[in-house]
């Protein structure tokens, strides 16, 4: 559904962080590869961002509608949402992959 970046981005705020697993290594390292950046120490937040593209794949969302999501949530363009969504796909949510274009 629209808005769930939204939510897991504020919801991280108060969240702990946990350590990295190999997902969210993969998840990482291909958003740098892809030239896409973050403050130090914000990790977390992006990938509770990614994880949020799963719950929109999982709430039925379009990719049109995910794309929006993550621009409201980090302010990229239309290329940067692509990038995340496409990692974020890739590294936690494979079933998904016919949803990409």
């Amino acid at each position: 559904m629209a808005g769930l970046l939204s939510a897991g981005a504020v919801a991280f705020a108060v969240a702990p962080l946990a350590q990295a697993d190999p997902a969210d290594d993969q998840y990482l390292q291909t958003l740098q590869r892809h030239g896409i950046g973050w403050p130090s120490g914000s990790d977390g937040m992006m990938i509770n961002v990614g994880h949020a593209v799963c719950q929109d794949w999982s709430a039925g969302d379009t990719l049109a509608q995910t794309v929006g999501d993550v621009q409201k949530t980090l302010g990229l363009s239309n290329n940067g949402s692509g990038t995340i969504i496409g990692a974020a796909t890739a590294a936690y949510c494979p079933e998904f992959r016919s949803k990409l274009p």
